[in-house]
């Protein structure tokens, strides 16, 4: 068992590897990999998934044979209805380590092809599956196999991978952004400038360092962004990206836990923004416009529209992923047994998101949160 001190080193170094992914693709591998070992799990596979249909974006495998793999593949359809089917994967809360021994009952695993003719084979006792985007765009989820020789699957590991999903997922977004190209054997510059989204690099100060066209299109009209003395600031949530940059500088790893994969804006007519905050101090890949920054703003539309009440609620209080699907189970009348049930979550950790949405929100009970979601509902829908 890792120390608290030594966890934490472990963790920001885990954070920085997933980091260096979007500048350089092809660390995702090498990455995946030590994360893996890391935490002790005896494979792992992340994959990015275009919808409708099409190539896959991302695919990496850990710990298994090319052989292990196919036959993986193959046992798909299986490992679906394993996890209850389509239906109930949506269910799942982005972000949040859904452990199988937990979601699944023992008669289906036992019945499971997956688990007599795959897993139980290599001495695979569990699995984990954190779902990590799921719009009309894309899928992006990552998955853990746990061997019966690692002893028993605790909460320091389900802890650890916590904190590392709102990484991979806001690493995933921002590459999706730069059409995940390598900008280390490319001119940077050219490609920052050919980005249709607006981009700012910035030192710790919020001072520009550079910005695309689009970006410089922005500030010329005052589209979400402005620079005043030479430094960036973003209307109604200058505070909030200004915390997030120094994270970048200092303690990337909070950084996760305090966005998303973005954080919501809003243009000069209202329409909807998200800006996007890529750490790039400390990052071994970076080029030399790179090398000079704290971190990289992405300034996008909000391709989908931002979905009120809940979205906007989560942006006002800073709920994660698992925490809003909570809330938005509370409104719908779920007890927590029954949530749990629908989440595929312990009853404890369903209790612990409700009390962190309580702390954040400043209500003591179910109640008084449907109030205040049902409070804000109005306006926000105008």
């Amino acid at each position: 068992m890792l120390e608290l001190q030594d966890r934490a080193q472990l963790i920001s170094e885990l954070v920085g590897l997933i980091y260096d992914c979007v500048l350089d693709p092809e660390k995702w591998v090498p990455a995946v990999d030590r994360i893996r070992q890391a935490l002790g799990f005896s494979y792992a596979i992340l994959g990015v998934y275009p919808l409708p249909a099409g190539t896959v974006t991302l695919g990496v495998a850990s710990g298994m044979s090319t052989e292990r793999l196919a036959e993986l593949t193959r046992l798909g359809p299986d490992i679906v209805e394993l996890w209850g089917g389509d239906e109930r994967v949506r269910q799942f809360p982005l972000e949040e380590p859904i452990v199988q021994s937990v979601a699944v009952p023992p008669e289906a695993l036992a019945a499971s092809s997956f688990v007599t003719q795959w897993a139980e084979p290599q001495g695979i006792v569990d699995a984990i599956a954190i779902g990590l985007e799921r719009n009309p765009r894309m899928v992006s989820t990552l998955s853990f196999g746990w061997h019966r020789d690692a002893g028993p699957l605790g909460e320091a590991e389900l802890d650890s991978l916590r904190l590392l999903a709102p990484h991979f997922r806001r690493a995933i977004a921002i590459s999706q952004l730069l059409e995940l190209r390598s900008m280390v054997t490319a001119d940077a510059a050219a490609i920052l400038d050919s980005l249709p989204f607006g981009l700012f690099l910035v030192d710790e100060l919020m001072s520009l360092l550079h910005v695309n066209p689009r970006g410089a299109a922005m500030l010329a009209a005052r589209d979400t962004v402005q620079l005043h003395n030479g430094r960036i600031v973003i209307e109604g949530i200058g505070a909030v990206i200004e915390e997030a940059v120094v994270f970048s500088a200092h303690d990337a790893a909070r950084l996760g836990r305090s966005g998303g994969t973005g954080f919501a804006a809003f243009g000069p007519q209202g329409e909807p923004r998200i800006v996007h905050v890529l750490p790039l101090k400390g990052r071994e890949a970076g080029p030399g416009l790179f090398r000079r920054a704290t971190a990289a703003l992405f300034i996008t539309r909000a391709d989908d529209g931002i979905e009120l009440p809940h979205k906007a609620f989560a942006a006002l209080y800073g709920l994660t992923p698992a925490e809003i699907r909570v809330v938005e189970l509370v409104v719908a009348g779920l007890t927590q047994r029954e949530m749990s049930q629908r989440l595929g979550l312990q009853a404890s950790t369903v209790k612990t998101h409700l009390l962190r949405v309580f702390e954040k929100t400043g209500v003591r009970r179910q109640v008084d949160l449907v109030r205040l979601v049902a409070s804000l509902a109005g306006p926000l829908q105008l």
